[in-house]
């Protein structure tokens, strides 16, 4: 008994593109993967200048300001919460 070879729905019919896309057109569409990746590389290459990278840390020290909480790590509201019901509990 021989067994029948599985064939196509739609019969001997495919659309198939002609060629790929190269990989400059890749490129030079920026939506495509290829521009997104080589363009996430290029911007995680560039180093900051001592000059950006202090001008980045003052400004979200001021955005903290700003926002009333403190630049200290242990800061924020809850943490004052908790202290002023540590301090009630011990009254």
């Amino acid at each position: 008994m021989t067994r029948k070879k599985k064939e196509r729905s739609t019969g001997k019919l495919m659309t198939v593109l002609e060629r790929a896309p190269r990989k400059q057109e890749r490129l030079a569409d920026p939506t495509s993967k290829e521009a997104r990746r080589q363009k996430a590389l290029r911007e995680r290459k560039k180093h900051k200048s001592v000059y950006e990278k202090a001008q980045a840390t003052q400004s979200r020290v001021e955005r903290d300001a700003e926002a009333g909480r403190r630049g200290t790590r242990h800061g924020g509201r809850l943490a004052e919460k908790i202290r002023r019901l540590n301090r009630e509990d011990e009254d």
